[in-house]
Protein backbone atom coordinates (compact mmCIF):
# COMPACT_ATOMS: atom_id res chain seq x y z
CA UNK A 1 0.00 0.00 0.00
CA UNK A 2 1.22 3.36 -0.62
CA UNK A 3 0.64 6.40 2.02
CA UNK A 4 0.62 10.09 1.26
CA UNK A 5 0.60 12.91 4.41
CA UNK A 6 -2.44 14.34 5.11
CA UNK A 7 -2.53 18.24 3.51
CA UNK A 8 -5.46 18.92 6.44
CA UNK A 9 -4.42 16.48 9.31
CA UNK A 10 -6.46 16.35 12.12
CA UNK A 11 -4.10 17.14 14.69
CA UNK A 12 -2.30 20.52 14.34
CA UNK A 13 -0.23 20.20 17.83
CA UNK A 14 1.62 16.64 16.80
CA UNK A 15 5.56 16.66 18.66
CA UNK A 16 6.25 13.84 16.43
CA UNK A 17 9.39 11.61 18.15
CA UNK A 18 12.30 11.22 15.37
CA UNK A 19 11.23 7.84 14.61
CA UNK A 20 7.97 9.20 13.34
CA UNK A 21 9.35 12.03 11.40
CA UNK A 22 11.49 9.94 9.95
CA UNK A 23 8.81 7.58 8.52
CA UNK A 24 5.81 10.49 8.14
CA UNK A 25 8.31 12.27 5.27
CA UNK A 26 8.82 9.13 3.51
CA UNK A 27 4.89 9.18 2.77
CA UNK A 28 5.09 10.93 -0.43
CA UNK A 29 2.52 9.44 -2.05
CA UNK A 30 4.74 7.38 -4.27
CA UNK A 31 6.36 4.93 -2.20
CA UNK A 32 5.21 1.85 -0.60
CA UNK A 33 4.88 0.70 2.79
CA UNK A 34 7.61 -1.66 2.38
CA UNK A 35 9.98 0.69 0.57
CA UNK A 36 8.96 3.20 3.42
CA UNK A 37 9.91 0.48 6.40
CA UNK A 38 13.26 -0.02 4.30
CA UNK A 39 14.07 3.61 3.64
CA UNK A 40 13.45 4.45 7.23
CA UNK A 41 15.89 1.74 8.86
CA UNK A 42 13.82 1.33 11.32
CA UNK A 43 12.56 -1.94 10.29
CA UNK A 44 9.34 -3.98 11.99
CA UNK A 45 9.07 -0.64 14.30
CA UNK A 46 8.17 1.46 10.73
CA UNK A 47 4.93 -0.33 10.60
CA UNK A 48 3.73 -0.37 13.88
CA UNK A 49 4.79 4.31 13.59
CA UNK A 50 2.87 3.48 9.73
CA UNK A 51 -0.45 2.45 11.67
CA UNK A 52 -0.41 5.02 14.76
CA UNK A 53 0.18 7.60 11.95
CA UNK A 54 -2.76 6.19 9.81
CA UNK A 55 -5.03 5.95 13.04
CA UNK A 56 -4.11 9.43 13.74
CA UNK A 57 -4.88 10.81 10.32
CA UNK A 58 -1.76 11.88 9.17
CA UNK A 59 -1.67 9.97 6.78
CA UNK A 60 -3.68 8.64 3.92
CA UNK A 61 -3.69 5.82 1.73
CA UNK A 62 -3.07 6.41 -2.21
CA UNK A 63 -5.66 4.71 -4.06
CA UNK A 64 -4.05 2.68 -6.92
CA UNK A 65 -4.36 2.83 -10.74
CA UNK A 66 -7.58 0.52 -10.52
CA UNK A 67 -9.27 1.87 -8.28
CA UNK A 68 -8.55 5.57 -9.87
CA UNK A 69 -9.71 4.24 -13.14
CA UNK A 70 -12.73 2.60 -12.26
CA UNK A 71 -13.57 6.61 -10.06
CA UNK A 72 -12.63 8.27 -13.81
CA UNK A 73 -14.71 6.03 -15.57
CA UNK A 74 -17.62 6.68 -12.98
CA UNK A 75 -17.21 10.59 -13.08
CA UNK A 76 -17.29 10.50 -17.56
CA UNK A 77 -20.32 7.87 -17.61
CA UNK A 78 -22.01 10.56 -15.04
CA UNK A 79 -21.23 13.49 -17.24
CA UNK A 80 -21.13 12.00 -20.96
CA UNK A 81 -23.07 9.31 -20.62
CA UNK A 82 -22.58 6.59 -23.68
CA UNK A 83 -20.27 9.17 -25.26
CA UNK A 84 -17.99 8.52 -22.39
CA UNK A 85 -17.05 5.15 -24.28
CA UNK A 86 -14.12 5.94 -26.80
CA UNK A 87 -12.52 8.22 -23.71
CA UNK A 88 -12.66 5.20 -21.51
CA UNK A 89 -11.07 2.83 -23.60
CA UNK A 90 -7.73 5.49 -23.20
CA UNK A 91 -7.76 5.00 -19.50
CA UNK A 92 -7.67 1.41 -20.05
CA UNK A 93 -3.82 1.69 -21.57
CA UNK A 94 -2.80 3.59 -18.21
CA UNK A 95 -1.14 1.71 -15.77
CA UNK A 96 0.55 3.92 -13.30
CA UNK A 97 -1.04 7.11 -11.22
CA UNK A 98 0.54 9.87 -13.35
CA UNK A 99 -0.34 8.35 -16.73
CA UNK A 100 -4.07 7.81 -15.60
CA UNK A 101 -3.98 11.31 -14.47
CA UNK A 102 -2.27 12.66 -17.78
CA UNK A 103 -4.93 11.06 -19.79
CA UNK A 104 -7.42 11.82 -17.77
CA UNK A 105 -6.77 15.35 -17.82
CA UNK A 106 -6.61 15.14 -21.67
CA UNK A 107 -9.97 14.04 -22.22
CA UNK A 108 -11.69 16.56 -19.99
CA UNK A 109 -9.68 19.12 -22.20
CA UNK A 110 -10.81 17.05 -25.59
CA UNK A 111 -14.57 16.75 -24.26
CA UNK A 112 -14.11 20.90 -23.32
CA UNK A 113 -12.97 21.69 -26.52
CA UNK A 114 -15.39 19.39 -28.48
CA UNK A 115 -18.17 17.97 -26.85
CA UNK A 116 -19.18 19.92 -24.20
CA UNK A 117 -17.27 22.95 -22.37
CA UNK A 118 -19.12 22.74 -19.38
CA UNK A 119 -18.83 19.25 -18.81
CA UNK A 120 -15.31 19.50 -19.46
CA UNK A 121 -14.60 22.40 -17.42
CA UNK A 122 -16.18 20.08 -14.47
CA UNK A 123 -14.31 16.86 -15.40
CA UNK A 124 -11.29 19.15 -15.33
CA UNK A 125 -12.19 19.96 -11.29
CA UNK A 126 -13.17 16.22 -10.18
CA UNK A 127 -10.00 14.60 -12.17
CA UNK A 128 -7.50 17.86 -10.02
CA UNK A 129 -9.64 16.80 -6.92
CA UNK A 130 -9.15 13.04 -7.42
CA UNK A 131 -5.32 13.37 -7.51
CA UNK A 132 -5.13 15.45 -4.83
Amino acid sequence: MVFRRNPHPPEAAWKPTPEEWQVYVLCDGRRTEEEVVRESGLGEEAYAILVRLLRRGLILPVEGPAELRQRLAELLKARLGPRADPFLERLEGCGSRERLEEEALRIALRVKLTLDRRAGEELERAVRALFR
